[in-house]
């Protein structure tokens, strides 16, 4: 093949779509939006959802995952743009992991040794992990989609992020199913499921958002 017909066809080709971090926001919101909703309908909220909420406890156990979702969200964002420091959006997740911790050590200090995991069984823990990762596989694949427009300069760390973002979204949804309020069962066990799907994306992300 000539040179020149080299260029002509890589000038005839069709760009890529430009990455634009408000079409990720919203294609992520609302894939964790469809998959709350369609779970929801189906499970049903708990019976007392609207009582429950105006204990700071209860709505703790959906502000910090909904917390957790805004900021992973933004820092994998930014890990998708190479012109940015994506440090400045990692440090408010050391924060809330930090909030985090404070709760779990609060209520292991103040509940008794046979109220610390009374609500901890084989069923509770299988619905729990098995639900939020199953809830995060869409908003996952799509939020990897689309940060396969950006430019990481690591493309695990920023498929981790899109895993804590897809977790903890789907995390929120089912906090308004979950009737475990204690801190030590809802910390540790949506925890482990944010962090498994998080590995999961990092290895997805090794792959599809490698440049």
């Amino acid at each position: 093949m000539k040179t020149q017909d080299l260029i002509r066809r890589l000038a005839q080709d069709t760009p890529p779509p430009p990455f634009s971090e408000r079409g990720v926001t919203l294609a992520t919101v609302l894939a964790v939006v469809a998959c709350t909703t369609a779970f929801l309908s189906l499970a049903g909220t708990r019976s007392d959802l609207f009582a429950a909420m105006l204990s700071p406890l209860v709505a703790t156990k959906t502000l910090l995952p909904a917390s957790l979702f805004i900021l992973s969200l933004k820092a994998a964002l930014r890990m998708a743009r190479p012109d940015r420091a994506p440090s400045h959006a990692l440090r408010p997740l050391l924060l809330l992991a930090l909030v985090a911790a404070l709760m779990w050590l609060r209520a292991f200090a103040n509940l008794s040794p046979d109220q610390r995991f009374a609500e901890v069984g084989a069923f509770s823990l299988s619905e729990c992990v098995g639900f939020i990762t199953l809830l995060s596989v869409v908003p996952a694949a799509v939020l990897i989609a689309r940060l396969q427009h950006g430019a990481s300069m690591s493309p695990i760390r920023s498929g981790a992020l899109a895993g804590l973002a897809a977790g903890s979204g789907a995390a929120t949804g089912y906090s308004l199913f979950c009737v475990q309020d204690n801190p030590l069962f809802f910390v540790t066990w949506y925890g482990f499921a944010i962090l498994l799907v998080s590995v999961l994306t990092a290895l997805a992300g090794s792959r599809f958002l490698r440049w």
